[in-house]
């Protein structure tokens, strides 16, 4: 029983992490939703729950069970406050199904060493997806933006994030002598996203790691310098062009376009691609609907479809409180300070990452992948934060 419950928890962080359930649905099976995993994830909590009777939470986990409630109680109102056409309804049944599924993934994470063996599934993820993401790039299968390499997640965006994300949680698993050819070679897989949010993240995370002391080498400071001077100088060579010099004298730069070529800042500057003013334009929009609607937004959904922009604000920050003023804003940011205080040194990083990803996309609650890691973070807790 204790080994079938331990294949539940490296079942569900695969599954969901490596996004296989939406490209099997999107490119192999179309008639088998994802809601179909979500219902069946949900009965794995249920049969988790069942087995352990009397099953009770701990009471470390009170303020996150809370924020949950509120944060149903907060959808509700955000609908009845809306406009309730089509878009405000899905975005609002979606915002249910996502917190039914994160208060599973929370039951499930109290299986016996599930932290453990949640972090072994992490590291054989991104393994995987860093593969992926190679072949992807020398030979376009799967992304859906010609050029910059997915893998199985199709978005490169999510692809980079997801990468960074696990690499953090997986890293107490990897042997100290391996962690920096480990966190190089995921941040390869980083690389050819060609998402500068998620080169961003790579950067901040390998910062960050070093000075928890998970990258240490001599002693912590030296670590910290020397990883946050090579990780901040591999960023800087990649935003600022001089990275097309080794591509073309590798003949790499054959598997370039247009816009990686703007990214590389081959257009003479790194952010002149149509994304980046894009982005801008949204910002200008988000705040001026924040600054005539501030205590309690527009509405949910009105900023995925409502306000006639065929894109949303791309920042959950600007998200939160164009669709749900200070009082949006306000939840969110309870949710990165419950985050932060709950979580061990890895919980904390991991927190920051996903705070820091939260500036560059408004997914950040609608994605069952990023839910796993906050799961996983309030589980990281109760772990000894002392062992690195």
């Amino acid at each position: 029983m204790q080994r079938m419950s331990q294949l539940i928890v490296v079942f569900v962080v695969i599954l969901y992490c490596s996004w296989v359930y939406g490209f099997m649905y999107v490119n192999v099976f179309p008639m088998f939703k994802p809601l179909y995993w979500y219902i069946f994830t949900i009965g794995l909590a249920l049969c988790v729950a069942i087995f352990r009777l009397p099953f009770i939470l701990p009471k470390e986990y009170s303020n996150f069970i809370i924020w949950i409630w509120v944060y149903l109680c907060y959808n509700i109102f955000n609908y009845l406050y809306s406009h309730q056409g089509d878009i405000a309804e899905q975005n609002f049944i979606s915002s249910i199904e996502m917190s039914v599924l994160l208060f599973s993934f929370l039951i499930i994470f109290q299986i016996n060493d599930a932290a453990r063996i949640a972090r072994l599934a992490f590291v054989l993820v991104v393994l995987f997806s860093v593969v992926m993401n190679l072949i992807d790039f020398i030979s376009p299968m799967w992304s859906k933006v010609p050029g910059r390499a997915a893998g199985l997640y199709e978005n490169p965006t999510i692809s980079g994030k997801m990468l960074v994300l696990m690499m953090v949680a997986g890293i107490p698993l990897v042997p100290k002598k391996f962690r920096l050819i480990f966190t190089m070679f995921v941040g390869l897989g980083v690389i050819v996203t060609f998402s500068r949010s998620s080169w961003l993240l790579w950067g901040l995370a390998m910062i960050a790691l070093s000075s928890t002391g998970y990258l240490v080498f001599r002693d912590k400071v030296s670590s910290v310098i020397v990883v946050g001077f090579i990780s901040s100088l591999i960023i800087f060579i990649l935003l600022m062009g001089s990275m097309l010099e080794y591509l073309t004298a590798f003949g790499i730069d054959d598997y370039l376009t247009s816009n990686t070529l703007a990214r590389l800042g081959g257009s003479g500057q790194a952010f002149s691609d149509v994304s980046t003013q894009t982005r801008v334009n949204l910002v200008m929009k988000s705040w001026a609907v924040f600054q005539n609607n501030p205590w309690f937004g527009a509405g949910l959904g009105y900023t995925r479809g409502v306000w006639a922009l065929t894109h949303g604000p791309h920042n959950m920050y600007l998200t939160m409180a164009a669709e749900g003023g200070v009082l949006g804003l306000a939840i969110f940011m309870s949710l990165l300070l419950i985050l932060f205080y709950m979580g061990d040194n890895i919980g904390k990083v991991l927190t920051i990452i996903y705070a820091a990803s939260s500036i560059t996309t408004h997914n950040n609650l609608e994605q069952p992948a990023l839910l796993v890691i906050l799961a996983f973070i309030v589980v990281t807790g109760r772990l000894d934060s002392a062992a690195v």
